[in-house]
């Protein structure tokens, strides 16, 4: 959203100026220019969002600054239709009670207007069919922690409050090789989920590291549970560094441990 400065013809014959806020979409067509001084990136196209001050075609030049918020729609489109497609591929609503979309800002908004826009126009009858059951709910970050946002948002709450991830702590599940080897070494694990692909590791020193924590957690009283990268549980897992835990007990201050 920018401010334009726009002429009128006035009643007296003459020309006033006001100063009204527009929004632009334009397709870009060059990078003007750079201030290195003053942070500020030029760049010139045509403008693809019609309104009454700008026709469609005209050429324009925006000034990209810092703090001043802009939406790169290639880039965006992209990123919604990557999560789209993960959303129909793993999300089954004869199973799930909702599908919950969360953000700090305002991407779940417009990944839930996506969403809702491609689910007509291909006529995606899952989606349609369920939309009263996908949620919007705001969260401080996109860390893990944020979960316990989500699960106590009234909204989420209602739609979940007799499953059992109500009563389930994001602190007690942990995953990465540094988190699970680090929440192992605190004895907090209790059950152990590694794809079949690290445990079988065509490096021997990284297939060594994984069967002797394996081994380890097994001793220790734990169970193991190996997924098939065949299977879509084992996609999943690997989607998320492929080895993963869950916890006897709580252990918050792994998030402050890098991966």
């Amino acid at each position: 959203m920018r401010r334009w400065k726009v002429l009128r013809e006035a009643a007296a014959g003459g020309r006033d100026a006001e100063r009204v806020k527009l929004k632009l979409e334009i397709k870009v067509e060059e990078i003007a220019d750079y201030d290195k001084v003053g942070a500020v990136l030029r760049i010139r196209g045509k403008n693809i969002l019609e309104n009454e001050y700008v026709k469609i075609g005209a050429f324009h030049t925006l000034e990209l600054e810092l703090h001043r918020p802009f939406v790169l729609r290639k880039a965006l489109n992209k990123f919604f239709e990557n999560v789209l497609q993960a959303f129909l591929k793993h999300v089954d609503f004869s199973v799930v009670r909702c599908a919950v979309i969360a953000s700090p800002g305002f991407t779940k908004d417009q990944f839930h207007r996506h969403l809702l826009l491609e689910a007509e126009r291909k006529q995606l009858r899952t989606i349609i069919e369920n939309k009263s059951r996908i949620i919007l709910v705001h969260t401080s970050s996109g860390y893990k922690h944020s979960l316990r946002e989500v699960l106590d948002a009234p909204n989420v709450m209602n739609m979940i409050k007799d499953t059992q991830a109500a009563q389930e702590d994001p602190d007690r599940a942990c995953y990465g090789p540094k988190h699970v080897e680090v929440a192992h070494d605190r004895m907090a694990v209790q059950t152990l989920l590694i794809t079949d692909e690290l445990f079988r590791n065509a490096d021997v020193v990284a297939r060594q590291r994984y069967a002797n924590l394996v081994k380890s957690v097994k001793d220790s009283g734990g169970t193991v549970h190996i997924f098939s990268s065949l299977h879509v549980s084992g996609e999943q897992l690997a989607q998320i560094t492929g080895i993963a835990a869950i916890l006897r007990f709580p252990l918050p201050d792994l998030d402050d441990i890098e991966m």
